[in-house]
């Protein structure tokens, strides 16, 4: 099978998977293993948590200002996150805590990724240095006053 990473889907051919660039490191493991010409994209198994485990790359990239897998083929980026391998984060110098947020998030088996408002909880619970007013815990607060 080809794989063609491009900015949006266009008509299939029949050995041809097209995807749009930049998805694949935000693709969890399930929906990875369920890409084929054959998949149509409205029928792979996106959820709220695959969405968790975007979140996690998202998280990836902002504490490590670049994408993980970088400058890999997209063939071995769907083989390592099928097959649930993660980027070496001793390189990046992220502390435990945002690690440890990343690696929850990242978890292979769906089931093991932490809920949205897990998520939040856990955030919040992270040491509060140097936070100024456009930092999103701020608008975690003011959200509870809106209620």
């Amino acid at each position: 099978m080809k794989i063609y990473v491009h900015n949006h889907f266009q008509s299939r051919r029949e050995d041809k998977l097209r995807i749009p660039s930049g998805w694949l490191c935000h693709l969890a493991p399930e929906i990875v293993r369920q890409l084929s010409p054959e998949t149509e994209e409205d029928k792979l198994p996106f959820s709220k948590q695959s969405d968790v485990f975007a979140f996690g790359t998202i998280w990836y990239e902002l504490h490590a200002r670049e994408w993980p897998f970088k400058n890999q083929p997209a063939e071995a980026i769907i083989w390592q996150v099928g097959s649930g391998l993660k980027p070496n984060l001793t390189q990046i110098g992220m502390g435990k805590e945002i690690s440890d947020i990343l690696l929850f998030c990242w978890a292979f088996e769906q089931e093991q990724r932490p809920s949205f408002s897990k998520l939040v909880e856990l955030l919040e619970k992270l040491p509060k240095r140097n936070r100024r007013l456009s930092h999103p815990g701020h608008f975690w607060k003011s959200a509870e006053y809106v209620k």
